[in-house]
């Protein structure tokens, strides 16, 4: 009896520490164990600009999912969120980070107070330093637009206040951001001939160079942008025009592009962001990480742990620890005694002679 004591202990102690140390890999160590993948870019000289780039992150909002796990989606999705954020711009330690639209799920239809909770949520999500400069592009989800839903002025409005939304962003007399907007067919009309010194970055949540159309003609010929960055499609591609090139980018490299080349052979660049959120149902998701100097543009992604494999293991690891218990209980049970029944002899009588 004592020998199935001592195992009993001894497998519920091995099934806790199993369980810890699974929960300690998933929820800590993995996103270490993720970094090493990620590839370095080293600035070579002191005009360096290193960029971050976060997209569709859509932080899950209180009107479309009402289940009953919905609180713990919306906490586990904005976890994820937070860890690879803080990783990332610890990798990279950007000078400025570009957020490429969709940042909640819900902003183009949510109420006044839920939409005051959502803006609170994302900035807690993802802090910065003060020294770090931001840009916040308006996304579909946050403002309307997409599939011909309406766009409301109060819409538009209520994001650039709390985002701050400006058109033109310079940075350190170098860099120009400007940001197009898809969705109303609008962007920034700048005077050409003050732009010509600068790098000139085109900002779009929509991509642009697949789209076609005037909006297109019209960010070609009044920005002329040396290179354009996108999203929207949760997917990491580089388009080339006027070839009409599509590349899958999914590697773990770093791409060096010569933004001067580019512009003597009449080339425009589109480099897509992959979506930062493992709620979009995407195997990969990532952040960009860009560094440009001397009109040289290094860029890489920086890839995510599947969070959605870290549940499923949950779920199995669940099952089965449940198991393993059970039989063990099972197996380790105290016997029922039984009486031992004695029975008594029968002795016939013996005939006397």
């Amino acid at each position: 009896m004592a020998s199935k004591r001592v195992m009993h202990r001894l497998v519920a102690r091995a099934l806790i520490l199993a369980t810890l140390t699974l929960v300690c890999f998933s929820e800590i160590l993995i996103y270490h164990v993720n970094e090493w993948s990620w590839k370095q870019i080293y600035c070579r000289h002191e005009n360096c600009t290193r960029i971050l780039f976060v997209a569709d992150p859509q932080l899950l909002g209180k009107t479309f999912d009402t289940s009953w796990y919905s609180s713990i989606a919306r906490n586990d999705a904005d976890r994820y969120l937070r860890k690879t954020f803080e990783h990332a711009s610890a990798f990279t330690k950007p000078d400025i980070v570009c957020f490429m639209g969709d940042l909640l799920d819900e902003g183009n239809i949510a109420s006044p107070q839920l939409y005051s909770g959502y803006v609170r949520r994302f900035k807690n999500i993802f802090h910065s330093y003060k020294n770090v400069q931001r840009i916040h592009i308006p996304g579909d989800n946050d403002i309307g637009g997409e599939n011909g839903d309406y766009i409301s002025n109060s819409n538009i409005r209520r994001f650039e206040i709390e985002f701050m939304h400006q058109d033109l962003f310079d940075y350190d007399n170098r860099l120009r951001f400007f940001k197009i907007n898809r969705m109303v067919m609008d962007f920034t009309n700048p005077d050409r001939d003050n732009n010509m010194d600068r790098t000139r970055i085109g900002l779009s949540h929509m991509p642009l160079l697949m789209s076609g159309g005037p909006l297109l003609r019209g960010v070609l010929s009044d920005i002329d942008p040396h290179v354009m960055f996108s999203a929207h499609w949760h997917e990491s591609r580089i388009f080339l025009y006027p070839s009409t090139n599509s590349i899958h980018f999914y590697q773990n490299e770093i791409r060096t592009f010569d933004l001067n080349e580019l512009k003597n052979d009449h080339t425009y660049l589109e480099i897509m962001i992959p979506t930062s959120s493992y709620r979009m149902g995407k195997p990969r998701m990532g952040y960009g990480f860009a560094v440009l100097e001397n009109n040289m543009l290094y860029y890489t992604v920086l890839w995510g742990n599947n969070r959605f494999i870290c549940l499923i293991i949950y779920v199995i690891w669940a099952v089965c620890a449940t198991t393993i218990y059970i039989l063990v209980n099972m197996m380790t049970r105290c016997p029922f005694r039984v009486a031992k029944r004695h029975i008594q002899p029968r002795y016939s009588a013996i005939p006397q002679f």
